[in-house]
């Protein structure tokens, strides 16, 4: 199952495979794709939720669902319903969290956070006011979701709209690798938000009110109640869900009372920013045909006791920071249709080109610099890594100075926002860069380039405050496993039930290996962790201490006369002979010699010592401390060399 899972085998592909694993050996694994999922590949259940067919009316599932459509009348007949479409799948949440909490390697995070200091969600003041009022238990978890649409085809406009929740109590890396699907929409256009939501609500409400039950790692129960925070979502999604105009319409702004309808231009005196009360009140009081400061009526949301319709939601920096202005203020740069404006650099693409390719990153960047030529194809990580890396150093000498200004504001405020552990002092600097960038970027540019998501920036910082760092609540896990869903089928029909089921045996996998696998032998349960994308240690790898791995296979040398004084300087110790590893990982951090040569566009042996020093790593040295004649290479002593 790991294997079809993996490689994302076809029906077919998968009834030929057990047909040549039967010729070869006979009753060894199940003879039909039927039966091999029924033995390997139940691991949940989910319902389909329909809703009219005229008026998109929610209905419910089949067992409660009303012979007639309570607002058109329309007949419900569940067979054409199936056949036409007018359905949603629903996945039950509370089953999907209790298998991840009851994982033996998955442990709450009971972070205390220090004042001053923002390094998580937990850490925000709007999670800190709700556990302080007293609503959320010392057991009880909350969650960020999402969503947002994918297009499925390339043919057409069929497209699916996941909502994906994350357990905020975990580490970032886990809660980003544990990912909950409890809904899952597919259409040939944006699903109707109130009747989407219901279903999902409904679970909420329930898990807010009632809970879970489960057992951690030492086999003590839990009751835990489940609060939804906050939502991460996109420009085009945000407003959907919060049933409020789009950005480009008046009052369009989901955080202010920016006017809005154009450009987003600066308004003296600035507007205010949103409450939760005059959304209530403008929410019950408009309809879609006469909103009410871009609020066009209310939304299933606010049916949640602990969701709040201002500040839970956050501007992702993926879409308004990275797609948005870095990509904009490129596009203002080099598009030909600005030739005539003083900031054009068209006719310096080669310069900014050169620049580009002479950068060589670390492993940690993704992707690896390329033409501005291609800046169409970019991912959301190169425009980020442009942004925070490339841009300035590149653009030095070439773009004129008070615009290379203007940019190092928005460089510096995002990557102060985007650090690790960020001080409230800092997010107030930051918050400054960014309003100085947004008042200048009209002076700059014209009014007519202040696009909603410069104004957006404004509201960064507040998210911050709120929520903590914007990599935090960032929708980047969210797109990443977008990617993954749109593998989990094949063919055209019944997509969406195809996903389902892919993404619950992919979920119920590694839990049922458990207890499947629990006395196989290590090169199976190498085989099986490689197949479920988890990195192994490989068997050329020596380890240190303090966090420190050599990996392949050393060289066995003497030591020039510089590296002993250098080692007798770092360690006291007089060695003559290493071994010496030119790759190694310190704390979960890649690291390469200089004289590397198996990275061609990456470069991993610079680093900068916690003094500042900048330094080459020159090799990493294995070493026995010597007594006059010992050159067994097998104590755990070491040391790295730089220059």
């Amino acid at each position: 199952m790991s294997y079809v899972l993996r490689h994302n085998l076809t029906g077919v592909a998968l009834q030929d495979l057990l047909t040549l694993f039967n010729a070869h050996f006979p009753g060894l694994v199940p003879a039909t794709t039927y039966l091999f999922h029924k033995a390997y590949g139940q691991f949940g259940q989910y319902k389909p939720h329909f809703y009219c067919i005229n008026c998109e009316t929610y209905i419910g599932p089949s067992e409660t669902a009303p012979q007639n459509c309570s607002s058109c009348n329309t007949e419900f007949d569940i067979e054409n319903s199936l056949k036409l479409g007018s359905y949603f799948l629903v996945l039950s949440l509370s089953a999907q969290i209790v298998d991840i909490l009851e994982k033996p390697d998955i442990h709450l995070n009971t972070k205390e956070s220090t004042p001053g200091i923002l390094s998580d969600i937990q850490c925000g003041a709007e999670y800190q006011k709700f556990k302080q009022t007293g609503q959320m238990g010392d057991d009880d978890i909350s969650i960020l979701w999402n969503c947002d649409g994918i297009p499925v085809f390339k043919s057409n406009n069929v497209q699916i709209w996941p909502i994906q929740c994350q357990i905020v109590e975990l580490s970032p890396r886990v809660r980003q690798g544990n990912i909950c699907i409890p809904c899952l929409w597919l259409g040939n256009s944006k699903p109707n938000m109130a009747t989407f939501l219901t279903a999902f609500v409904a679970q909420l409400k329930e898990l807010e009110q009632v809970g879970i039950k489960w057992r951690d790692s030492e086999n003590t129960e839990h009751t835990s109640k489940i609060h939804s925070l906050l939502c991460s979502s996109d420009s085009i999604a945000r407003p959907l869900l919060r049933n409020t105009k789009q950005f480009n319409g008046k009052y369009g702004c989901d955080f202010c009372l920016h006017s809005g309808g154009g450009p987003y231009v600066w308004e003296t005196p600035e507007p205010p920013l949103r409450t939760e009360t005059d959304h209530f009140r403008h929410a019950m009081l408009a309809t879609p045909e006469r909103p009410i400061m871009g609020v066009k009526g209310p939304s299933p949301l606010m049916e949640l006791e602990s969701f709040k319709m201002i500040t839970g939601f956050v501007p992702d920096y993926q879409h308004c920071v990275c797609l948005g202005v870095t990509k904009q203020l490129t596009s203002l740069w080099l598009d030909s249709k600005h030739h005539k404006e003083e900031w054009y650099l068209g006719s310096k693409v080669s310069d900014i080109d050169q620049g580009l390719m002479l950068i060589s990153p670390p492993v940690e960047v993704t992707r690896a610099p390329r033409s501005v030529k291609d800046r169409k194809f970019w991912k959301a990580s190169e425009w980020r890594s442009f942004l925070l890396f490339y841009a300035l150093t590149v653009l030095s000498g070439i773009l004129k100075k008070k615009y290379w200004s203007h940019l190092f504001l928005l460089v510096f405020a995002i990557h102060t926002l985007l650090q690790d552990a960020v001080k409230m002092t800092h997010v107030d600097m930051a918050e400054q860069a960014l309003r100085k960038f947004v008042h200048n970027f009209e002076k700059l540019y014209g009014a007519g380039n202040v696009s909603f998501n410069v104004h957006l920036l404004m509201h960064l910082a507040s998210s911050v405050r709120n929520w903590g760092p914007l990599w935090a609540t960032s929708t980047f896990p969210f797109e990443s496993f977008n990617g993954t869903l749109l593998k989990f089928f094949n063919g055209t029909t019944h997509v969406s039930a195809q996903i389902v089921k892919r993404f619950l045996r992919w979920r119920g996998l590694s839990t049922k290996a458990e207890t499947i696998m629990e006395n196989a032998n290590d090169n199976i349960k190498k085989i099986f962790g490689k197949l479920q994308g988890r990195s192994g240690v490989t068997k050329t790898s020596k380890e240190f201490p303090d966090n420190v791995r050599g990996f392949g296979c050393p060289k066995k040398g003497s030591t020039s006369v510089l590296q002993r004084r250098a080692i007798e300087h770092f360690t006291g110790d007089t060695v003559h002979l290493g071994l010496f590893y030119d790759r190694f990982i310190c704390n979960s951090l890649v690291y390469h010699s200089y004289n590397n040569t198996t990275l061609k566009k990456r470069n991993n042996s610079v680093v900068q010592l916690i003094d500042g020093t900048f330094c080459e790593i020159l090799t990493l040295v294995a070493y026995t401390s010597e007594d006059g004649a010992s050159s067994v290479f097998d104590t755990n002593s070491f040391c790295l060399l730089k220059s």
